[in-house]
């Protein structure tokens, strides 16, 4: 809701006539073309979303886009952001979703006319979209008390593009079971519809992993799974004009991908064929309701779409000699006169900042409101207090957005102090002159005429900072699969062969098979899953041999290791509380305005890191922090914060990186940020002249220099600092440890802060907390673009486009070749085909020297295309390498490919990954997993959810020493862990922990999953649930999870679930072996200590009636179960064990 005070019928300056925009027919013509000049940022928002119409608003590129979406989401506005389709023009075996689907869902909810406001960039009006009534007649809606069969349902969700799957576990899936249907939705949402016969129920969200419901929905639409949809004619129109081209390769793979309904999405090649089922944007937004378009800066605009016009008419030329497109391509992309054309007929309106020429359309209505912007009162809050006491003696209205109730409150209670009245209002309605809300609005304004003003979060409470959604890490998964190899407690490393159902007596059971070396078998009891671990390790570990000592020998070696490792590190983590550093000051206005100049938004990791880093500098103690986190997450910018508060308090900071070119990288950025603070800083690497770094080397001695950027020539003895504070290592994996010990010798208080790309596993972290301090970055950063990803057959032709059309827009293009003998060769026949195109070539077997100066004279864009090896995978960063071309991509490993990929798009703009595949060869299944694993994560940062076990095993090898990646390898890396953490708590405590001991589980009972009830592939997944039931309210929650997910659970998994939870509950009681058979039910224990425990004597007196505990060695505890059938019997142990208090 809009303070009254903003609302446009009350602002006068002649906003208030743009009520009237809405009318089906305008009053006056003038409002069908009108133009706002010069207006402030925050008052371009606020007129944007006052506007009573609904709107299509065109920003320049995404980046844009993605802002206003933002801002204007700000002040509680629905928006919808509509992503511009990439590229029609390659013809992709797969390519990256992502987009697509944020684009079918916007049109979907337009064409159902649930979408009032709709952002999208100057190329969507170039673009071809599907036909709005054909998005409408693919959208499957459905609410409660619908009257439909849920097979006819079914046949709507295949029509629209659905795989019909036994489980969803992706979006774009659905299963059907007997009266229920799942389905995920392309957005990735998952909901289960119940039917009472043909009658829907209700209709609940459910949660992928665990399947579990949760809130309730009246109804639910399902946008089809691909923007490319085909009515019968259109289908038929389409398929046989393709058949007109039997040649072309591209036509026929784009002919067997059409269908009628909605087409896989890679048929996107096809669209000039399509005519009859797409229309332009303006014509889908045509309906009832007139739209209004709205131009963010029209000149811009205009300017854009001519250079996306002239690039696709050279793109055309190249791509159809190649024999890549047809010439009816030509027609995919339609012409700015005719989207001036179009524009006649619509609303429109420009917001210009600077002079009236849009080129697009003619205003007819100029209006130029007096707006000002409002000052950053974060940075310095005493201006706040003038300013408010000026706005109050000249009458101004003054409404602050706070961002939060909490906020406002202390903010009111802070004016207060200055002797300010501020007054608390929920929605920014009141009588006060100064009104303090819990509004979110980001940009504030003052409009001088009507004596208004908005303070917005933006500049009350500092930079916009969102709910961040963290990219969660990918947790090892437990839960073996078939094929996986998996370590048992006792017998060591096997490969898990799935489950068989055995017969033991009368009953059925079924079993875990592992195979060992020499093919030897072993069946563990579903019950015994509890000693099973999914092996993380190196790809095809050494299997053990059942009923040998090897694997006991190993572990007993690694448990030694392990020990002598924990013993250090806790005397190091002693040492180091023992002593005290500098104590810092807490920030100044000078900190605030350094950081409020880094041009991204902080995620919320990287704000709690930057709280942890200035936590340790305040406190006083010796930093020793190591800050993790993805291929451009911004650990460089929590280094430079660190620094700068260093420096600050009159101490020095060095930034040690691994090579010349990053060390250059990290100054050039540096110095920028600098400029305004007068701090000196100094870069030390051999490429600089010997008397540059003479004089360097004097500054940093007599304390001019404040901060240097250095290679490993810092380490140099004859480099002194004056006062050094602050250590900062950059890629750690790069350094040997020696080298940190080397400064902290020679400087022992100095703080260290190292860096690192490389994953951590979070276990690790805890095992080592306190000895090391780690600060994870696992979310990903905004304002980066998703990098557009393909996969394609090489042809020459689109190297050739892709080059072209990346140098088009001034920018660079990585190839990656990985044969040493052939790069000069493919280098040479690049210089070929993209005439002016500048080729250079640069691998790992080049001189240390001469590798730099070739990636330096890139980095300098002296070179327009750099073909290398994968030398550049890590570290260096290229800003405006936006294409990244991978010859032959199956040949490279996942986190290979994805480290690489990190290394294109830095600068916010659209980059393109074209991940090549031979033509005509195949590549093993293996390959295609890694490659479809890039384009489910295309998203910046989504490494760690790319379960890049090899990196974790890295990142521990990093920091625990070679010999520890050694025994990583042997015992797998959850069993390290385990016995890491056991040393470390050892150590620690004093207390050894005791060895595992196990219950024998012998029921007479049957107890298993049946085949028809859970699949295969979930089978393994809920045995490891079923083995962590350790309470008759976690059984009862899991039955009644199974119940709606799988159907009613039958007795023989019933009897499962019992007995898991029999097994957990007496494994607190040294109980070795329970027993359950027709003669009876009885329990064993290990030992006499039984004896002593309390609670069980207890019990046993409570129940002597119904249960004997023997005094024989070891004791025994005998039931009366007289008469009761083997599930009674179950019940009654359950009873027993679950009773003692």
């Amino acid at each position: 809701m809009t303070p009254s005070v903003f609302q446009l019928q009350n602002m006068g300056e002649k906003l208030a006539s743009l009520q009237g925009i809405n009318a089906k027919k305008l009053a006056d013509d003038k409002l069908s073309a009108v133009c706002v000049l010069r207006v402030c940022e925050g008052a371009k928002i606020h007129i944007m979303s006052q506007l009573p119409a609904k709107k299509l608003i065109v920003a320049s590129d995404a980046l844009g886009a993605k802002s206003l979406v933002r801002k204007i989401a700000s002040w509680g506005v629905k928006v919808d952001y509509l992503p511009y389709r990439d590229d029609v023009l390659i013809a992709r075996k797969s390519f990256s979703e992502q987009g697509m689907r944020e684009r079918i869902c916007t049109l979907k909810d337009v064409a159902l006319g649930e979408a009032d406001t709709v952002v999208t960039s100057a190329d969507s009006l170039l673009q071809l979209f599907p036909k709005r009534e054909l998005v409408k007649k693919y959208t499957v809606c459905v609410k409660k008390e619908d009257v439909i069969s849920p097979q006819s349902l079914a046949d709507k969700l295949a029509l629209a593009g659905y795989k019909r799957q036994a489980m969803v576990a992706d979006a774009g899936d659905f299963s059907v079971r007997g009266d229920i249907v799942d389905v995920c939705d392309v957005s990735g949402v998952a909901y289960r519809i119940n039917f009472f016969d043909e009658l829907v129920e209700n209709i609940k969200v459910i949660d992928i992993e665990t399947m579990l419901a949760s809130n309730e929905a009246e109804r639910v639409s399902f946008a089809p799974t691909s923007d490319i949809l085909l009515d019968e004619k259109g289908y038929d129109y389409a398929r046989e004009r393709l058949a007109l081209y039997p040649e072309n390769k591209n036509a026929q793979q784009a002919k067997e991908l059409l269908s009628v309904g909605a087409c896989d999405s890679s048929a996107v090649w096809a669209l000039p064929f399509l005519k009859n089922c797409t229309s332009s944007i303006f014509d889908f937004f045509d309906d009832d309701r007139p739209t209004l378009v709205i131009f963010d800066e029209p000149r811009v605009v205009s300017d854009k779409l001519q250079i996306l016009e002239k690039e696709f008419s050279g793109r055309i030329k190249t791509l159809c000699e190649g024999g890549e497109i047809l010439d009816e391509h030509k027609d995919v992309c339609i012409s700015l006169h005719e989207v001036k054309r179009q524009l006649i007929f619509v609303r429109k309106m420009g917001f210009a900042s600077l002079s009236l020429d849009n080129r697009l359309f003619e205003p007819k209505y100029i209006i130029e409101p007096k707006t000002r912007p409002v000052t950053k009162y974060y940075l310095d809050p005493n201006t706040i207090v003038q300013d408010l006491k000026n706005f109050a003696l000249n009458g101004t209205k003054v409404v602050m957005a706070c961002g939060g109730r909490e906020q406002a409150k202390n903010i009111i209670e802070s004016l207060r102090e200055y002797e300010i009245l501020a007054t608390y209002s929920e929605d920014g309605n009141g009588e006060g002159s100064i009104l303090a809300t819990p509004l979110q609005v980001e940009t504030g304004f003052i409009y001088p005429a009507v004596k208004a003003c908005l303070i917005g979060t933006g500049e009350c409470i500092g930079k916009h900072r969102s709910a961040e959604i963290s990219v969660k890490t990918a947790e090892q998964a437990l839960s073996p699969k078939l094929g996986d190899y998996v370590v048992h407690k006792i017998h060591g490393v096997g490969v898990c062969e799935g489950t068989t159902i055995l017969k033991t007596g009368e009953f059925e059971k079924e079993y875990i098979v592992l195979k060992y070396r020499d093919g030897d078998t072993l069946y563990v009891a579903t019950d015994q899953m509890n000693n099973l671990q999914k092996f993380v390790g190196e790809e095809h570990p050494k299997l053990n041999k059942l009923g040998g000592k090897e694997f006991e020998r190993e572990k007993e070696k690694v448990r030694k290791s392990v020990r002598k490792l924990a013993i250090n590190l806790v005397e190091l983590y002693a040492k180091r509380e023992k002593q005290r550093g500098f104590k810092y000051s807490p920030d100044t206005v000078w900190q605030k305005e350094f950081e409020d100049n880094f041009e991204y938004e902080e995620t919320a990791d990287q704000l709690k890191a930057i709280a942890d880093v200035k936590n340790d500098m305040e406190s006083g103690r010796i930093m020793d922090r190591l800050l993790v986190g993805d291929v451009g997450f911004g650990k460089t910018e929590v280094a430079f914060r660190a620094m700068f508060k260093t420096v600050l308090d009159s101490k020095q900071a060095v930034l040690l990186a691994p090579t010349t070119i990053l060390a250059r990288q990290h100054y050039e950025n540096l110095i920028k940020r600098l400029e305004p603070f007068g701090i000196k800083c100094g870069l030390l690497t051999r490429l600089q002249s010997s008397k540059e770094n003479e004089q360097l080397l004097k500054e940093l001695k007599d304390g001019t220099t404040h901060m240097v950027i250095a290679t490993h020539k810092v380490l140099a003895k004859d480099v002194e600092f004056h006062d050094l504070g602050l250590l900062v290592l950059d890629e750690e994996q790069r350094f040997g440890v020696e080298h940190k010990e080397k400064l902290k010798e020679k400087y022992p208080l100095v703080n260290v802060l190292t860096l690192s790309a490389t994953p951590i596993p979070r276990t690790l972290n805890m095992s080592l907390t306190g000895v090391r301090d780690i600060s994870m970055l696992e979310t990903a950063p905004r304002g980066r673009l998703p990098i557009q990803t393909y996969v394609v057959g090489y042809s020459d032709a689109l190297c050739q486009d892709a080059i072209t059309r990346e140098l088009a827009r001034g920018g660079q293009t990585l190839v990656l070749l990985n044969d040493i003998e052939a790069l000069e060769p493919f280098a040479s026949k690049l210089r070929t085909l993209c005439e002016g195109a500048r080729v250079i070539t640069a691998h790992g077997q080049m001189a240390p020297g001469q590798l730099e100066q070739r990636i330096s004279a890139f980095y300098d864009k002296e070179f327009d295309v750099l073909v290398s090896t994968t030398i550049i995978e890590n570290g260096i960063d290229l800003p405006d390498a936006n294409t990244l071309i991978v010859i032959d991509s199956g040949k490279f490993g996942l986190s290979q490919l994805y480290q690489l990929r990190g290394r294109v798009g830095r600068r916010g703009v659209l980059a393109h990954a074209y991940f090549t595949v031979p033509e005509n060869g195949t590549i093993t299944e293996n390959a295609q997993k890694r490659l479809d694993s890039l384009l489910e994560n295309t998203e910046i940062g989504s490494g760690f959810r790319v379960a890049l076990a090899d990196l974790s095993i890295r990142g521990a090898g990093n920091i625990l020493g070679a010999e520890q990646s050694g025994h990583i390898e042997k015992v797998g890396y959850e069993m390290y862990l385990e016995l890491l953490d056991e040393a470390v708590q050892e150590i620690k405590t004093g207390v050894v922990k005791k060895p595992e001991r196990d219950v024998e589980m012998k029921v007479d009972a049957a107890a298993f999953i049946s085949e028809s009830y859970i699949s295969g592939r979930d089978k393994l997944r809920v045995y490891k649930q079923i083995s962590k039931v350790a309470s008759k309210s976690a059984r009862d929650s899991l039955i009644k999870e199974l119940g709606e997910v799988y159907g009613e659970v039958d007795l023989p998994l019933e009897n499962l679930i019992n007995i898991a939870l029999l097994k957990n509950l007496a494994s607190n009681y040294d109980v070795s072996r329970i027993v359950i058979n027709r003669n009876g039910a009885g329990v064993n224990f290990y030992d006499s200590d039984v004896f002593k425990n309390e609670s069980l004597m207890n019990a046993v007196s409570k129940n002597s009636g119904s249960v004997v505990l023997t005094t024989t060695i070891p004791p025994s505890m005998i039931f009366e179960v007289n008469k009761l059938t083997a599930e009674q019997k179950l019940a009654k142990l359950i009873d027993f064990f679950d009773g003692i208090e």
